[in-house]
């Protein structure tokens, strides 16, 4: 039996609500119909004062997350829709097999032949997304620094072969600034996951 004062549940056989202390009565079928509403609520957010209180910091607290999350996957402005997610998988995954190559060891010269054709495929694969257009602009600037960091890691790649340190340092310096070029564009796309895991492309010869 629910108090037809604040709705609170009670036993059967109760007289007086155990909530607010107002007298209970059997209650008509359609005065009952009209309590039920009321009834739920006061289930959903609580009998007491102390119980609506912590159900209204609840509500609060689950607004303030979701704009949490909206502001989270946004980057100054730019959305995180399908073709923002597509490229940041593929830079991610790129980003991984070139942790990989690095951890497979080798000298300078295997590891920079290994990752030319892995910045090669993740150009590839950017080519293929629709780019919306409001993002045409960033999307031509990171497909234009990948394909120089593809040059200049496979410039390293022959010049670390030859064996001839003081030229494959000097490659290996503009293999670093393609890197950074990289990293800069990927920023600007709005690639907020693969920007966070910034890695370089070159290792420094030995």
């Amino acid at each position: 039996m629910y108090c037809s004062r604040c709705g609170s549940p009670n036993e059967p056989d109760d007289r007086f609500c155990s909530a607010c202390g107002a007298g209970l009565r059997e209650t008509a079928p359609d005065e009952s119909e009209s309590q039920a509403p009321r009834a739920r609520l006061a289930r959903l957010f609580g009998m007491t004062r102390k119980a609506r209180l912590v159900s209204a910091a609840t509500a609060v607290a689950l607004v303030a997350a979701v704009v949490a999350f909206i502001a989270l996957n946004s980057d100054e402005g730019i959305p995180r829709d399908a073709y923002t997610v597509a490229a940041d998988a593929f830079c991610l995954q790129a980003k991984r097999e070139i942790v990989l190559a690095r951890e497979g060891g080798g000298d300078p010269s295997s590891f920079s032949q290994a990752l030319v054709p892995i910045v090669g495929g993740w150009r590839a694969q950017l080519r293929e997304l629709s780019v919306p257009p409001d993002r045409i602009e960033q999307a031509r600037q990171l497909e234009a620094a990948l394909l120089v960091a593809e040059l200049r890691i496979a410039n390293l790649a022959r010049v670390a072969e030859r064996g001839d340190r003081k030229v494959a340092l000097a490659s290996a310096k503009r293999a670093d600034g393609a890197s950074a070029a990289v990293e800069e564009a990927v920023a600007n796309l709005g690639l907020s996951e693969c920007a966070s895991a910034v890695i370089g492309f070159s290792p420094s010869p030995s």
